[in-house]
């Protein structure tokens, strides 16, 4: 949640000279990812679950900003907000409209209905994610569609250059049941049959105890079952030759434009808003979820045609940076803020990230 905040921290203090960004943010958070002209205001936890809600307000009635934004639906937060709406209206970016089925808490759940639909403004990252936010009742005329964002930033955290291992498929992120990976294990047999060199890296933390069962072939995988920091994200991805998003639900990610930035082709299924932001045959492949032959059939389309892989990594480079930039982000969500505050002199925003 950090890299997506500390960017949209950025982008917005950047568009504008006059425009002030400020960011709540829970004591430990990593500074060096903010630029400058983003002011934090740090609050220490009171467990993992909770913050100090009394150091927040009163950061809040300090700053008495046009704006409160807040990044992250938390339960917390859910009571407070009739409180911030006095201060001013509200934003809320809503990353998942609907908790994975593994994720699955009716609290958690409830908060997150509660919170986009008491929110004067709700960003998500998807048309499809719009028409779900519309269906659990929240009004259209107050949701905005922005992209998840660029992520190149990471490909300047390199402390040493590492070449593109060949046939080397990388998934990255936490180990979750929804990821789908299950599907990418079974696909292994089919991939290596035709490619014999071919080699899995699946990194991330997370409980990995029942997947190892399901690898025959142990030599193929390498499983990197821990937090990735991000200097070791950038090795990860250099050395990738394809990036893969088995999913069998999601809403959005991160993971393609980090994939996008070090120029690497994009597989994922089609679920959530992901086929969004891939376009098919262009910057990687859709396939369906649930489907360890089409997976393998697609991964090996890439991994045996080198010039299909270079021209898609290059054209979701270019994808990112036509459609997913910061800079357009802060001027659609500035926007946004100006229709719901109409006009004025100098805007004071604030960027709440509470994790």
């Amino acid at each position: 949640m950090v890299h997506y905040v500390s960017q949209l921290c950025n982008s917005l203090a950047d568009f504008s000279a006059e425009c002030d960004v400020y960011l709540i943010a829970p004591e430990g958070i990593n500074e060096n990812l903010f630029n400058s002209r983003v002011i934090l205001r740090k609050i220490p936890s009171i467990d993992r679950h909770g913050y100090r809600i009394d150091l927040m307000v009163k950061y809040l009635l300090d700053i008495d900003p046009d704006i409160i934004h807040t990044s992250m639906v938390h339960p917390f937060i859910v009571p407070l907000l009739p409180v911030l709406k006095k201060i001013a209206p509200v934003a809320a970016t809503v990353h998942d409209v609907q908790l994975h089925s593994d994720q699955k808490n009716l609290i958690c759940d409830m908060s997150t209905l509660i919170t986009s639909k008491l929110a004067d403004l709700d960003f998500v990252h998807g048309e499809k994610l719009k028409l779900e936010l519309i269906k659990r009742g929240v009004l259209n005329s107050k949701i905005s569609i922005i992209p998840h964002g660029d992520y190149s930033f990471f490909s300047s955290i390199i402390h040493k250059k590492i070449n593109e291992e060949e046939n080397t498929i990388l998934f990255f992120g936490r180990i979750l049941e929804y990821k789908g990976i299950d599907y990418l294990i079974k696909a292994e047999p089919l991939i290596s049959e035709k490619i014999p060199n071919i080699k899995i890296i699946i990194a991330g933390s997370g409980d990995f105890s029942k997947y190892e069962s399901m690898i025959n072939h142990k030599n193929h995988f390498e499983i990197i079952n821990e937090y990735i920091p991000d200097e070791k994200v950038s090795e990860l991805f250099q050395k990738s030759s394809v990036v893969v998003l088995p999913y069998i639900e999601a809403s959005q990610t991160g993971i393609i434009p980090i994939a996008y930035a070090f120029k690497k082709p994009v597989v994922a299924t089609d679920v959530g808003s992901l086929s969004e932001v891939i376009v098919d045959g262009v910057t990687g492949f859709i396939v369906p979820p649930r489907d360890s032959k089409l997976l393998a059939d697609s991964l090996l389309n890439i991994l045996l045609n080198k010039n299909l892989k270079n021209s898609m990594g290059s054209a979701a480079y270019e994808f990112m940076k036509e459609n997913m930039s910061w800079k357009g982000i802060a001027q659609k969500t500035i926007g946004e803020y100006q229709k719901l505050l109409g006009n004025f002199e100098k805007p004071r925003y604030l960027i709440g990230s509470l994790q």
